[in-house]
């Protein structure tokens, strides 16, 4: 009778996801010194491993709190500079992602509740109204283990923010 092998990985899934980590954090940190993009300041969030890299920097305001409804033009990309979704209608058509049933215009989410990656909350938590800046998302904020049509599984997201209007919450 042949003998069953069974293979079991020597990794467990908490350690596969922590060397995963590490390589985004490793790859985000190449992107940074090969970034063409000026910016003004570099900001890490918190353990997150999200990078900030801030192109338009406004000196008053606040930063938003929870459940703040944000208005955010972005462009998102992968790492190679792949584009694959805007609110830019022109950067849209550039980069051939367009759809002619979307309507092109800022994004509105409300920090902390909707349902965007968690590399967004945390990075648009970081910008004051009228701040632009580059968030380099780990995978683990992202998407993670799974692709997500064109974005291929375990990605680092490179995000073009503009934090167009914060509207403070009103209960």
């Amino acid at each position: 009778m042949p003998a069953v092998v069974l293979m079991a990985s020597c990794i467990s899934e908490e350690e596969n996801v922590d060397v995963v980590f590490e390589q985004d954090l490793q790859k985000i940190e190449e992107y940074i010194q090969t970034v063409e993009t000026e910016y003004m300041r570099r900001e890490t969030v918190g353990d997150t491993g999200i990078e900030l890299l801030f192109t338009e920097v406004v000196e008053e305001g606040e930063l938003p709190d929870g459940r703040d409804t944000l208005s955010v033009d972005y462009t998102g990309m992968l790492l190679d500079g792949t584009v694959f979704d805007s609110s830019l209608e022109q950067v849209a058509q550039d980069n051939d992602v367009f759809n002619p049933d979307r309507t092109y215009e800022p994004y509105e989410i409300i920090l902390g509740v909707s349902n965007v990656i968690n590399g967004w909350h945390w990075s648009l938590s970081r910008m004051k109204e009228g701040e632009k800046a580059i968030a380099l998302i780990p995978s683990a904020y992202a998407y993670g283990s799974q692709a997500n049509g064109p974005i291929p599984a375990n990605s680092v997201l490179v995000f073009e923010l503009d934090l167009v209007e914060v509207r403070p919450y009103q209960p």
